[in-house]
């Protein structure tokens, strides 16, 4: 079901899709002023949240205090009789996907043993989103199959999407982080954002610490301690894996695909493939 935002209040829509104890909410919409929302709901729930654009504040009735929810964050909580208030920003654009679970479908999964979901007030609930997620997201956000297969996808997506946000949430607790503020978690992943997204770059610590504001010996010691890795091999491993990607569905030169993940040339390119990988690309692309 499709819901449009009225013209005197903005432009967009919210999506709603329910089905098999599942409930997704797809927000999409430009506001012309700030918008209250009041929720009162009753039973209990498990909710995901992925705001990948906006700005949102939620506010309860019992006094806890306020949670400021950006662009690129998200949280997973375990909701029990819900009161307060949503607040959204006008003249920002909102994408919001939203996923809420029912007991039946936890209890059908086995998702209620074992598991200790955080509560929406909890300290530490919200954490930035990865880039697998976003990725699963924005396919769920474009999927145009309808009926039936649509259904089948859209479950294999949310619980695709709850494992491994709960494999996120694990992660912190386990790699006993020690972060001071949410922000610096932020801001660790739009660094490792920033590597994924321009390997044909080569950013120093220096670089990199300087763009973000960090310590270079803060940032490397909060990487590696977060992603299991240091950032040179991160930037090593997620280069090898983009190269070993296009030449399996690609039919570019070497060359360019070189350039694509910031070699100077072929050569050197080869040389380190040929170290991660025991072969050299041509070996590997005519063994496909």
């Amino acid at each position: 079901m499709e819901y449009k935002v009225l013209p005197e209040f903005g432009v967009g829509s919210i999506i709603e899709f329910q089905f098999n104890c599942i409930s997704i909410l797809i927000s999409n919409f430009l506001l012309s002023s700030d918008l209250v929302i009041y929720e009162k709901s009753e039973g209990d729930r498990l909710q995901l949240s992925f705001l990948l654009e906006g700005e949102k504040i939620i506010s309860f009735d019992n006094n806890s205090k306020d949670i400021l929810y950006e662009s690129q964050e998200s949280y997973m909580a375990f909701i029990k009789n819900f009161e307060g208030f949503y607040r959204i920003t006008k003249s920002k654009p909102f994408r919001e996907v939203k996923i809420k679970l029912s007991n039946e479908f936890l209890d059908q999964h086995g998702l209620n043993t074992g598991l200790d979901y955080k509560k929406i007030t909890d300290k530490n609930l919200i954490i930035p989103i990865s880039n697998d997620l976003l990725t699963i997201l924005s396919d769920i956000e474009l999927k145009a199959i309808k009926g039936l297969p649509r259904k089948i996808l859209l479950e294999a997506k949310v619980l695709e999407i709850l494992a491994i946000q709960i494999s996120c949430y694990n992660d912190l607790i386990s790699n006993s982080l020690n972060i001071k503020s949410d922000k610096q978690l932020k801001v660790l992943y739009q660094v490792k954002q920033l590597i994924q997204n321009n390997l044909d770059k080569n950013y120093s610590i220096n670089q990199l610490a300087s763009e973000f504001g960090l310590n270079e010996n803060l940032l490397k010691a909060k990487f590696k301690k977060l992603f299991n890795s240091t950032i040179h091999q991160f930037y090593i491993d997620e280069k090898m894996k983009r190269a070993k990607e296009l030449l399996k569905t690609t039919q570019i030169p070497i060359y360019e695909i070189a350039e694509e993940v910031g070699y100077k040339n072929a050569t050197h390119f080869s040389a380190a493939f040929k170290r991660y990988y025991k072969e050299t690309p041509n070996k590997f692309r005519n063994a496909l």
